[in-house]
């Protein structure tokens, strides 16, 4: 039975015929076959997914990455910053047994891999600039200026640079190479293949230094 049909009938000089009492009949009994459901009076969900407030979200903290290492500074190199008056703490950068090139007069570098390296952010953005640019890679001629430290406190004029090579397996490999008086630091220690030694940075005036710890056979760092 449409809505209009019942409001027509509650106007004024309209009344149901025969023929509209048994439809209204009949639609009755249909209705009566379904029950009706109850209605909750609840609001609907809300199905929009709303945040949390910001008080209640997690805080992630941001990750800080300590460098961590288990030497403690030579007694020379404590000593070595009280006569320099260097103003930081000297600290580790490398360790490494030394190999039958870094002792070869002919090659004159002392070669430091990445993976030896125990902090990289020795390194002005200068530096870094001068030494990422592909023109200074795999060239001797250009590097950065720096001087090593060695046991007796002697000063040896230093070149550092990046070395970059591609291994037979398609591997890139790199490694800084410290180079200049680097033989005779070698001849005058009595450096030999297989000897092992940690190297140690500071900076003196904003200049670059390493120091040179000769750990002899003491420690393997292949271990």
């Amino acid at each position: 039975m449409s809505l209009y049909k019942d409001i027509m009938w509650n106007l004024p000089g309209f009344s149901k015929t025969a023929k509209d009492e048994k439809e209204e009949e009949s639609m009755k009994r249909i209705f009566h076959l379904f029950p009706k459901r109850k209605r909750s009076l609840r609001s609907p969900p809300n199905k929009k997914h709303s945040p949390p407030p910001l008080s209640k979200l997690p805080i992630k903290k941001r990750t800080v990455y300590q460098y961590t290492t288990t030497t403690k500074t030579p007694q020379w190199i404590r000593r070595l910053k009280k006569d320099m008056n260097i103003a930081d703490d000297p600290f580790l950068l490398a360790e490494k047994p030394l190999d039958l090139d870094d002792v070869d007069p002919d090659q004159n570098r002392l070669s430091i891999p990445f993976q030896s390296l125990k902090r990289n952010d020795f390194l002005t953005c200068d530096e870094g600039v001068i030494l990422g640019d592909e023109r200074v890679n795999n060239d001797g001629r250009i590097g950065v200026a720096a001087c090593l430290v060695d046991q007796r406190n002697k000063q040896w004029k230093m070149v550092l640079k990046k070395w970059v090579r591609v291994s037979d397996s398609g591997k890139v490999l790199q490694s800084f190479l410290l180079s200049g008086a680097w033989s005779d630091v070698v001849e005058a220690n009595g450096l030999r293949d297989g000897d092992n030694i940690s190297l140690w940075s500071f900076r003196l005036n904003g200049f670059l230094f390493f120091a040179l710890d000769f750990a002899g056979d003491s420690i393997n760092f292949l271990e």
